[in-house]
């Protein structure tokens, strides 16, 4: 078997490996960048044309953190040259005898970001392509929008190109069988070949944690089905007349998100949910009952889109926490191993912060901005 040598060596080209490999070329470090499939695929948790960015969360650790992630995101774009961020505005919404927009929008006020709130028959006047019940609470964030998700991960790879030459590698199609972590560094172990890392990161998603049996069974991997709505007339959801939104509570199965159409793509839909599945078999097909779900939804909250024509859908993974949190932490016993699994469905957003803390992890054994919640220790206490 051969066997290479690399200095930095990061496992899984999504989101979170991505803006690691980009961080460690921003401070002109060497990397070696390995993926199962190829560039851009759709296996895992990152493809896709675009994610929501917001500032708005219920959770007050993550509502603390988004100020930082924004200002990632802008120096992100500065150094690639490129604008991967959309403004589109966004409203959160929830029924009547729920707290989630109260919450959303103190930790709005208490971060100094301009909202509105407004019953659901005060937002349908502002936004007629919306139908809420008259008691529903919303609150809107005019800064909250989309991040052209698969640009962003292109440009990150391309930036740190440019920015180490030779010094990068990216090994596309190189399946990981193995970390053996025995020895004074970590091997990865693929068909015909060992890459022994002075550093590692692992960012492998929803392969975490056959990659790292001492992780296993405290996250499950879920399929989540995602629709595309394309009505007879566009015009009312298109970019600067329809807001991302975040719905808790209406319609079956509580929590429901869209976007605009944009990239020549419909109205994005879909249900903060789905089955456990195994990554390497998860179904790609949609589930009819699915669909029915959305629909059943959005004739409660956006009855224009309710019968539209479902014209593109996609699946993807999400690896959850049960508390939905992120793991980020050196190994324990192994100062040289970073895992870096940025999910819970909700780590895009955070993916270019992430990716600086990993970093940190990696080359400093520690970060300024390493919540306890993201610790290896939170999941074994």
């Amino acid at each position: 078997m051969k066997t290479i040598e690399a200095e930095n060596v990061v496992l899984g080209a999504g989101a979170a490996g991505s803006m690691a490999a980009f961080e460690l070329a921003r401070r002109g470090e060497q990397v070696m960048l390995v993926e199962q499939f190829g560039p851009g695929h759709d296996r895992g948790s990152s493809h896709g044309a675009a994610r929501i960015t917001r500032h708005s969360y219920s959770d007050p650790l993550y509502a603390r953190l988004m100020p930082m992630a924004f200002r990632a995101w802008r120096e992100f774009e500065a150094l690639c040259g490129r604008t991967v961020y959309v403004r589109t505005g966004g409203v959160t919404i929830c029924s009547a005898g729920s707290d989630h927009v109260a919450l959303v929008a103190r930790h709005l006020d208490a971060l100094g970001v301009p909202n509105l709130r407004a019953s659901g028959a005060e937002w349908n006047r502002i936004q007629p392509a919306f139908g809420l019940p008259a008691d529903a609470h919303t609150v809107f964030e005019p800064d909250a929008g989309m991040l052209l998700a698969a640009q962003a991960l292109e440009r990150a790879t391309t930036t740190a190109r440019v920015l180490l030459g030779d010094r990068m590698r990216v090994l596309e199609h190189t399946r990981v069988r193995s970390i053996d972590l025995d020895g004074n560094a970590p091997v990865l172990v693929c068909d015909g070949l060992a890459i022994r890392a002075n550093r590692l990161i692992v960012a492998a998603g929803a392969w975490v944690d056959r990659l790292l049996p001492g992780l296993a069974g405290r996250r499950e991997v879920t399929r989540q089905q995602v629709l595309y709505f394309r009505p007879a007339d566009l015009t009312p959801y298109e970019l600067g007349q329809f807001p991302v939104f975040i719905s808790m509570g209406l319609g079956p199965d509580a929590a429901f998100y869209g976007m605009p159409a944009c990239l020549g793509m419909g109205v994005k839909v879909a249900r903060h949910a789905g089955p456990e599945v195994d990554p390497d078999l998860s179904d790609r097909a949609i589930d009819p009952a699915y669909i029915d779900g959305v629909r059943e939804f959005l004739r409660v909250a956006i009855p224009g889109l309710a019968q539209a024509a479902v014209d593109r859908t996609e699946t993807c993974l999400y690896t959850v926490d049960p508390r939905e949190h992120f793991l980020l932490d050196l190994l324990p016993g192994h100062g040289r191993v970073v895992v870096a699994s940025a999910c819970s469905g909700h780590g895009f957003k955070f993916s270019c912060l992430v990716g600086r803390v990993a970093v940190a992890l990696a080359l400093e054994g520690g970060s300024q901005i390493h919540p306890p919640e993201w610790t290896i220790a939170a999941r074994l206490g």
